[in-house]
């Protein structure tokens, strides 16, 4: 009798498994496409609809890729991923709360943007393409953002005392911001002592009404470094590369090297405004602006000798303070 109740014991144990649900597992890699479902597992074979979707069906760490080209919504991002869809360029035009893609991710998270249009045309005109509300390492790759009302990419930190990296390579921003408020790229710290390491290779601004602007008015302390490198900004409505900062604000060091800031309609191709703020240019063009390049209230603008400004109303190279090459 024991033998006999033991072996039927053992019977309930093995098939216990079998009446249970097993765990859904999430993706290392998922997919959307143009004719997707949600209620698809976001496969391959079966792709979702959305990159909201897929985002919630991937695991931290994961990748999604696009099947082919199509709309596939907005993004809010709170883990490390990385979307690439550089072969079909997918399109993200809508979100929640006037933005198509939010960053509030952690500061060792690692998020990968690469191959997305990034629109600003939806229902309701979105105020930014790309928000990196908070610290993290991310890295924007051969996207497009634009015609946005604010920003085309916006990077800043809410979190005191933080460190948020950045990389923008490959990437056109244009037709963004309608006023003062607005630029194609637009940095600007929001909690006290942030460190910002930004740096921008081959982007493009166009057609936004600032290029590049650095701004440190709604922070204390804390720094931003930013460098841009082998970039353009023109056709902007005022300054082309702007970096501003007051007394009590964070340091802004800028290193302009081998770009060009030309044809902006208004204001400067590059200004550095207030006491903590130095931007250096080497090998750069700054041509057919109003002003050329300028400083105000105790900003510094460093040239190595090596640029090219000219053919601006006023060049303003007097502005310059030489220092020498190492």
């Amino acid at each position: 009798m024991r033998i006999v109740l033991s072996l039927a014991a053992l019977a309930v144990t093995l098939a216990l498994p079998l009446t249970g649900s097993p765990a859904h597992a999430q993706n290392a890699r998922s997919w959307v496409a143009s004719f997707g479902s949600d209620g698809n597992p976001c496969t391959r074979a079966q792709p979702c609809a959305t990159f909201a979707h897929a985002l919630s069906q991937t695991n931290a760490n994961g990748e999604i890729n696009c099947v082919d080209q199509g709309d596939f919504g907005g993004l809010f991002i709170t883990k490390s991923i990385t979307i690439d869809c550089e072969d079909v360029q997918a399109r993200l035009s809508a979100s929640s709360g006037n933005v198509v893609v939010v960053v509030d991710a952690q500061p060792t998270d690692i998020v990968v943007l690469r191959g997305l249009d990034v629109s600003g045309t939806s229902a309701v005109q979105m105020d930014f393409g790309i928000d990196v509300d908070e610290p993290a390492i991310v890295r924007i790759e051969k996207c497009v953002v634009h015609d946005t009302n604010f920003g085309g990419i916006r990077i800043r930190s809410l979190n005191a005392s933080q460190t948020t990296e950045v990389s923008i390579s490959d990437t056109v921003v244009v037709n963004n911001g309608i006023s003062q408020s607005g630029a194609g790229i637009l940095i600007t710290p929001q909690a006290a002592g942030n460190v910002m390491k930004v740096v921008l290779n081959r982007v493009e601004a166009r057609n936004n009404f600032f290029g590049i602007k650095v701004d440190g008015s709604q922070a204390s302390g804390g720094v931003v470094n930013l460098t841009i490198r082998d970039s353009v900004s023109s056709g902007n409505t005022a300054n082309g590369i702007v970096a501003t900062t007051p007394a009590a604000g964070p340091a802004i060091i800028m290193m302009i090297d081998r770009s060009t800031s030309s044809h902006n309609a208004a204001g400067f191709g590059v200004i550095a405004d207030g006491p903590k703020t130095t931007i250096r240019l080497g090998g750069s063009s700054i041509a057919g602006n109003i002003n050329g390049v300028g400083v105000s209230n105790g900003g510094v603008l460093q040239s190595y000798g090596t640029n090219q400004i000219n053919g601006n109303s006023n060049d303003g190279i007097a502005a310059l303070t030489p220092i020498g090459l190492h």
